[in-house]
């Protein structure tokens, strides 16, 4: 990753952004990994470390956004870079959103929905992963495009699952309007997730082009 990306910008400050960025799209991954792990063994108190990556995101943003105040990459190449961590970091506050959600509903989630919800989840940690290997494949068009293609299908693929939650949700009987809304924002905080992955990874075709 440091060879490709010297050969692609050269300096340090350059490539302690991307290593940053880098940092900050592993700790998106990491925050899937330990949802998937929560939602599947109902672990409430797992969820926490999500908040804690969220916060080490925050810290990741404003560091990126310092360096690139002082001078790192040409003028017209910090916008979009400052634009992806910005969008980094929607995806952790909506896996924090998402985790808080969770807690407000986990005892009354429906199995068969808490299995479509798993699976977005699922999806969502393979995303995550993908747009890791997209980062890493800056400069290899043919690679990147390949990744985000794949991102993209898997959007859809959450979309379609959606869809079917949302057709479940609707035969769900529920106590109290607050109940109804919990489970409806914990489905829709679940899905953004994805939307936030594939915008990123449109991101990084963008600074594909930025950077040469």
């Amino acid at each position: 990753m440091v060879s490709l990306f010297k050969r692609i910008v050269g300096g340090k400050k350059e490539a302690e952004v991307l290593s940053k960025i880098r940092e900050h799209l592993s700790a998106i991954k990491t925050s899937c990994e330990i949802f998937y792990i929560a939602l599947e063994k109902n672990d409430i108190e797992l969820l926490k470390e999500v908040c804690e990556l969220e916060k080490m995101g925050d810290t990741l943003r404003r560091e990126v956004a310092l360096l690139l105040y002082e001078g790192a990459f040409l003028p017209v190449i910090r916008a979009d870079l400052y634009n992806f961590a910005e969008v980094i970091d929607e995806v952790l506050d909506t896996l924090e959103d998402t985790s808080i959600s969770y807690t407000r509903v986990a005892r009354e989630l429906d199995p068969h929905i808490k299995e479509m919800c798993l699976r977005v989840a699922k999806i969502n940690l393979k995303m995550s992963k993908y747009l890791i290997s997209a980062f890493d494949a800056l400069g290899e068009d043919e690679d990147l495009r390949d990744k985000t293609i794949k991102i993209r299908a898997y959007e859809r693929e959450i979309d379609i699952i959606k869809n079917d939650i949302i057709k479940s949700l609707a035969r769900v009987e529920v106590k109290t309007y607050w109940e109804g809304k919990n489970l409806s924002d914990f489905v829709e905080d679940l899905v953004e997730i994805s939307d936030y992955i594939e915008n990123a990874a449109d991101l990084i075709q963008i600074l594909n082009v930025s950077l040469r």
